[in-house]
């Protein structure tokens, strides 16, 4: 609790992402952006109950090992990338305050995508809403004066130009520009009554807490990179610990066609060819530590012995991995508690990844298979799964 009001932290990560894939296990210095979100929540000891809004297993189990408690599984239609956060929150603090019978009067929100906060500035951010009894506090970071709104300009459709703001016309330097600022995702504290009664995260009465110094919201690949950097100057000044290792080494078991190789039709393994993007994150996991055991349905419906072709063929392209076995079952579609992406796998492994596949990958185009055939067409090797290729 803090100065009696009783307090959830609420951590937002589905696992859709369009920019980068399942960007919310993607790690910053080894760590995942889920985890080092759960991790600022542990610090607070003033936080009565912090949880995790995910739709993916893969964020549910990094959520755990970070200490936020999972109650609750996002519904689908809450998991698109054009839902807001009122609606994610409001869900949240009624699921909660359904599983333990508490009521909460304060939710704070820890975006993962803001991986520079630090500890007090959540709880500066606290005390103002307590403090002048505010419906809402976010934190915000100054914007550059060359990204004002009143130098900003807009095109239309044939590319013809003009000012967002007519105001704009009558600027001439920028010290005629007031001051304006942006969220930047490092905490928001928000009332009950505000999200439920108000239906807002703003609420009528708003105020901010400012933070100079260097803060990033992340959404694309070089986002990660630029927070990296600063990390690496707070941690040579002495101002961070550097992140712990990951002690744990960890077993995957991976499917070869539509993962590895590219999907052929009629079952005909001899004209499989690689997936060189998804070799690579493979072999990036077992050049980590971790066991990559490939298993696989070829021959499951046939009859037919694969094995020694396969393993020659794995061989060939310079797949990495401990074991292969044959005899996956073929089936409409596979049911998993631990089913996770080539993303999610090298993200929860603490293993770079660019983020990014190939088009062709995607839709597991091969030389030999230039239409991109669907794995439900390879009826043996995918058991008619309807799975993206891209999946382990």
């Amino acid at each position: 609790m803090r100065n009696e009001r009783r307090i959830l932290a609420v951590v937002p990560a589905r696992g859709g992402s369009k920019g980068v894939a399942t960007k919310n296990l993607r790690p910053v210095l080894g760590v995942p952006l889920v985890v080092r979100a759960g991790q600022i929540a542990a610090e607070l000891d003033w936080v009565d109950r912090a949880v995790c809004s995910t739709d993916h297993g893969g964020i549910t189990r990094a959520a755990h090992d970070a200490g936020l408690e999972t109650p609750f599984f996002r519904p689908p239609e809450l998991s698109g990338d054009r839902v807001g956060d009122l609606e994610v929150l409001t869900h949240a603090l009624r699921e909660t305050e359904a599983d333990d019978g508490t009521r909460y009067d304060v939710v704070v929100m820890l975006q993962p995508t803001s991986p520079l906060r630090r500890p007090e500035h959540v709880t500066a951010t606290v005390d103002r809403l307590i403090a002048d009894d505010l419906d809402a506090v976010w934190t915000v970071s100054p914007t550059d004066p060359k990204s004002h709104p009143l130098k900003q300009l807009v095109l239309d459709s044939e590319g013809r130009m003009q000012l967002f703001d007519e105001r704009g016309a009558d600027i001439v330097a920028r010290q005629q520009l007031a001051p304006v600022y942006h969220r930047n995702g490092a905490a928001y504290a928000i009332t009950r009554d505000c999200l439920l009664e108000q239906g807002s995260i703003l609420g009528e009465r708003a105020a901010a807490v400012v933070i100079d110094e260097p803060m990033c919201s992340i959404d694309t690949v070089e986002d990660f990179l630029t927070c990296e950097q600063v990390l690496r100057d707070r941690i040579a000044a002495g101002e961070a610990p550097p992140p712990a290792p990951r002690p744990d080494k960890l077993t995957f078991v991976v499917d070869i066609d539509g993962v590895l190789a590219g999907i052929t039709q009629g079952n005909d393994y001899t004209k499989s060819q690689p997936l060189r993007d998804h070799i690579e994150m493979v072999n990036a996991l077992a050049e980590a530590g971790h066991r990559i055991v490939l298993f696989t349905a070829r021959g499951s419906a046939t009859g037919r012995d694969w094995s020694e072709h396969t393993r020659k063929q794995m061989d060939s392209w310079g797949v990495r991995y401990d074991d292969l076995r044959l005899g996956k079952p073929s089936a409409d579609y596979y049911i998993d508690d631990r089913l996770v992406s080539l993303h999610d796998a090298t993200a929860l492994a603490g293993v770079a990844s660019s983020g990014r596949i190939s088009p062709e990958t995607q839709k597991g185009i091969s030389p030999e298979n230039p239409n991109g055939i669907s794995p439900e067409t390879n009826t043996e090797a995918n058991g008619g799964s309807r799975e993206p290729s891209g999946d382990a």
